[in-house]
């Protein structure tokens, strides 16, 4: 699978996010078992964090993966939909070059599996993202699974909607893991906070079934390199009564 670059925009330097450019997105076709390398830095944006994924990028990657249905827990009664890559809808590596920083992101594949990594320059910026567009798959959900591998640094979940979009207002909520092996971790929609710009504002609740983007940000304030490794994200639904 692939994993995070949980990863589907402004700083905080966290940040917020600009509508959708039409800039042509191209994206290589890996070879199996090939490893690629990415890194995108967009330019004429004027936000503190960068721009929506749609907006043009030095280089973009992706691998296809099927999506499948797998229950959460063997005793509930609902399923969560594991969320397909797409060739026409790559993940995009977003470093705040955008905004005069210095950090440095890319992305590879493995075995199916994103690894995220880079290093952090807090003097004049201070973030790396990744992140995608992403055209439907979380109607009727509540929140996002994914399975991860970091090294524990603070990481998060962005998401636009079609509405947020329009005010550059991008959520965003914390992926908490424990250690750094292998671990599956939710992320509720209802933990989402809606910044502009890095700062918090109030702003009517993330749509999922409006969804644009979704993608992984790490804006932690501190210097230094980072890793971040991606299996798979998934939608879960609202859980049964």
């Amino acid at each position: 699978m692939w994993a995070f670059t949980v990863a589907l925009v402004a700083a905080s330097c966290s940040a917020s996010q600009a509508p959708v450019s039409n800039a042509e997105l191209t994206a290589p076709t890996a070879s199996p078992g090939s490893v690629q390398t990415t890194v995108a830095v967009a330019a004429d944006v004027n936000e503190s964090e960068g721009p929506a994924v749609g907006e043009s990028s030095e280089s973009q990657m992706t691998t296809t993966t099927p999506s499948t249905s797998e229950p959460t827990n063997l005793n509930a009664s609902y399923s969560c939909r594991r969320l397909p890559e797409s060739e026409e809808q790559p993940w995009v590596v977003v470093n705040d070059g955008v905004m005069g920083g210095r950090s440095q992101g890319v992305m590879t594949t493995e075995a199916d599996q994103m690894q995220f990594s880079g290093n952090i320059v807090t003097d004049g910026g201070g973030f790396s993202s990744v992140r995608r567009l992403l055209d439907g798959g979380l109607d009727e959900s509540d929140r996002l699974q994914m399975r991860v591998r970091t090294d524990e640094r603070e990481y998060e979940v962005l998401l636009t909607d079609i509405d947020s979009q329009a005010y550059r207002v991008t959520y965003y909520a914390p992926l908490i893991t424990e250690g750094e092996g292998w671990q599956v971790v939710d992320v509720s929609f209802d933990e989402l906070e809606a910044r502009i710009f890095g700062r918090q504002v109030d702003a009517p609740p993330f749509q999922p079934e409006k969804v644009t983007t979704i993608g992984i940000i790490l804006a932690d304030g501190a210097d230094g390199e980072f890793l971040f490794e991606l299996d798979w994200i998934s939608a879960c639904p609202s859980t049964l009564s």
